[in-house]
């Protein structure tokens, strides 16, 4: 074949491949498509932010509020946030975000031998849960057709932060606490094949765990549920404990994971990290994909470390024994 003839076919390559790229990281609208359904009279993208109720959201045992405090220090308060038009899936009556919770601290005693998270309680001992529905749709928080522009912000979780942070006076001794959040959504996907199943910053004040997510994305032949199930996604089989299951699976490694970000760790004076995230351990729990095994591999980046003048999860306020 004539080398006249490769010209046409290598251009025809070119221009898929930066049709590609385009998709892949210039224009990620196409990701977050989803059916579109039709709008409770409550959803509103171009009014101000507010808490909304639906007639099918009032049910018993449910909290509305931040309910009183039993404890006045340091502690994380759970939040079930939904979008106005997302299914109310009760996963904060039906007890499974608090058997989560229950099966993190359970694995962190395993791990530190007597320390667990100090998680915000009702005056019944359970677990204080607020459900919050905002007026915003899925759409608002991607920021696709609405393109807000009074909130200058393209990620999902700093939309989700934002709302917390403004809203600071429904909840007690604000400043004192962490937020850890069961978002009813999704984040903006940045690769063709890989789901974030959980948002925070470091030092943050909100951690995030996206309990609803568009694709499936398989983790690896190490990873196995107590029921010899393989992984898939955070919202596959393994997605939040049953009452009374003690599973630490897939949900509960990213949630801890990003609990552990938003209390700073790992820190800028640790070793053996990239991006905040530990390298020398894929089953470590701050590893970029949640590993299950251990709480700091070899003790030598986060936690119960010796490096001189590097905070120390161990020493965390929001740690009890």
């Amino acid at each position: 074949m004539h080398r006249y003839f490769l010209i046409p076919f290598i251009g025809f390559f070119i221009i898929i491949a930066l049709f590609v790229f385009f998709l892949q990281f210039i224009n990620e609208d196409w990701k977050f498509l989803v059916p579109k359904v039709d709008l409770p009279k409550s959803c509103n993208n171009n009014t101000d932010i507010e808490f909304i109720t639906h007639e099918t959201d009032i049910k018993s045992n449910r909290s509305y509020i931040d309910q009183e405090d039993t404890y006045d220090g340091n502690q994380f308060h759970t939040i079930f946030l939904l979008p106005c038009e997302r299914e109310d899936r009760e996963y904060d009556i039906n007890k499974q975000i608090e058997s989560s919770l229950s099966a993190i601290n359970m694995w962190l005693k395993k791990q530190t031998k007597n320390q667990s998270l100090r998680f915000d309680k009702n005056i019944d001992g359970n677990i204080d849960i607020t459900f919050l529905r905002v007026n915003k749709t899925m759409d608002w928080f991607g920021d696709l057709h609405t393109k807000d522009k009074s909130i200058n912000t393209t990620e999902v979780s700093e939309k989700i932060e934002k709302i917390i942070l403004d809203n600071k006076s429904i909840f007690n001794n604000f400043s004192s606490k962490k937020f850890i959040i069961f978002f009813e959504g999704w984040e903006k996907r940045k690769y063709i094949d890989y789901d974030i199943c959980g948002k925070s910053r470091v030092d943050g004040k909100v951690a995030i765990y996206y309990t609803y997510s568009r694709f499936k994305k398989y983790i690896g032949d190490d990873i196995i549920l107590s029921n010899n199930k393989k992984i898939f996604s955070c919202t596959h089989e393994d997605h939040l404990n049953e009452i009374n299951d003690q599973t630490f699976g897939d949900a509960e490694a990213t949630i801890l994971h990003e609990i552990i970000h938003s209390l700073g760790f790992p820190s800028n004076c640790s070793s053996n990290t990239i991006s905040f995230h530990v390298t020398d351990s894929k089953n470590d729990i701050m590893h970029k994909q949640s590993g299950k095994k251990f709480l700091d591999f070899n003790n030598d980046n986060y936690y119960n470390h010796r490096i001189d003048n590097c905070p120390d999860l161990k020493n965390s306020k929001f740690l009890v024994e």
